[in-house]
């Protein structure tokens, strides 16, 4: 009995020996506790990766959110530009159809004016055929009538406004160039005079003449009838037309 209480008492001394000892022996690290540092580590770790995503999505939402204004202001600048195209078309088109306005009645006024134009020259043309005509037809009864006058001889020829001498330098020139070496030759006096019968053409100038009253010289009544012949006159009026008439001029270097 006493050798199984010392035996046990053996036993419990070396098992308590040895759980002492144990406590100084390195335990396996497989057996180790987590140390806390290691589990701050993998927290901060993974609050970093949750921190990294974190702004990953806010950095991808804002690109996100850029990207739509970027395109927001695309369309925007698409649309004023549409906008501002279509009003430049606008104005264009009203441009155009101004102009074409404008040169439709350009083109209204410009028929007008060649309707005009022509009416006025169908007038114009009307009026020169009649203008024509009737100076025809009065030529071919003046000359009619100046015939009529010169085969008859000076007689008296009712008018309505006589026949008046045109007398200027001219005029008094060739009378004197005429007269003045007859008179000279001929030893005249310088007022020395013949009345000569004239016949006024409707053009205002001298047909024939013929002595009425001779100046007593013949040599000097030739002059005269040659100076007569160059004489220019208003022709005489009937009824507002130019008339051939006997006119009975006296003839003399003095004449006015």
């Amino acid at each position: 009995m006493g050798g199984r209480r010392r035996g046990g008492r053996i036993l419990l001394v070396t098992l308590a020996a040895l759980g002492a000892a144990s406590c100084f022996l390195p335990i396996p690290r497989a057996m180790r506790p987590p140390e806390p540092l290691v589990a701050d580590s993998a927290a901060a770790n993974a609050a970093l990766r949750d921190s990294i995503a974190a702004a990953e999505r806010e950095a991808a939402r804002r690109d996100s959110v850029a990207r739509a204004q970027r395109e927001a202001a695309r369309q925007d600048s698409i649309a004023r530009a549409l906008r501002e195209a279509a009003r430049r078309d606008s104005i264009a088109r009203a441009a155009a159809a101004r102009r074409d306005s404008i040169l439709a009645a350009e083109r209204a006024a410009a028929l007008r004016d060649s309707l005009e134009a022509a009416r006025r020259d169908s007038l114009i043309a009307a009026a020169r055929r009649d203008s024509l005509a009737s100076i025809e037809l009065a030529r071919a009864a003046g000359e009619a009538e100046l015939a009529e006058l010169r085969a008859s001889g000076p007689v008296y020829v009712a008018v309505d406004e006589a026949a008046r001498l045109v007398w200027d330098t001219d005029a008094e020139a060739a009378l004197a160039t005429t007269l003045l070496p007859v008179i000279r030759r001929e030893g005249l006096d310088a007022d020395i005079a013949a009345s000569i019968w004239l016949l006024v053409r409707t053009d205002g100038r001298v047909e024939a003449t013929a002595i009425q009253v001779s100046s007593g010289d013949q040599a000097f009544d030739a002059a005269a009838m040659r100076a007569a012949r160059g004489l220019l006159f208003a022709p005489a009026l009937r009824d507002g037309r130019p008339a051939p008439v006997w006119v009975l001029r006296e003839i003399s270097l003095l004449m006015r």
